[in-house]
């Protein structure tokens, strides 16, 4: 054996680094993948709810503009609000329903209780964006 030929130890020590690189390799590249795909994720929840606060501005015009109609009848202003539902629906906000159901702590919020109550009362609407609760239904707890 001559000098200039590699010793069997000294192959199978390149051998095992090699595929120690390529093992690392290989893990490295499964965790960008994952990386991305998170961050992907996080782009799209962020995209998704990034109109939340608007609409919550919104919300209160559409609050005041319910109290108007309920006080003064006839003033003109449903087909405004309806149009505000149209917005609402392009969004996915909806309502959160109070009449006929039971008290839900992550779905209102109770602002009075009467002894015993167990049917709600509607304070202010709450509303849901894309299935996540964006302002609790205010309620009142009553018999």
């Amino acid at each position: 054996m001559t000098n200039d030929e590699p010793k069997k130890e000294e192959v199978i020590d390149h051998e095992t680094k090699e595929q120690e690189y390529l093992d690392n390799w290989k893990r490295e590249r499964a965790d960008f993948l994952n990386y991305k795909k998170d961050e992907a994720r996080r782009v799209e929840e962020f995209v998704k709810f990034a109109n939340e606060d608007v609409i919550l501005e919104i919300l209160e015009i559409v609050d005041d503009l319910e109290i108007a109609v309920r006080e003064v009848k006839d003033i003109g202003l449903e087909s405004i609000i309806k149009k505000f539902q149209d917005l609402f629906k392009k969004y996915e906000v909806e309502k959160i329903p109070v009449e006929g159901k039971q008290f839900d702590p992550e779905l209102h919020e109770a602002i009075e209780t009467e002894k015993e109550g167990t049917k709600l009362a509607e304070i202010r609407s709450g509303y849901i964006m894309r299935g996540k609760v964006i302002r609790p239904a205010r309620v009142k707890i009553i018999k």
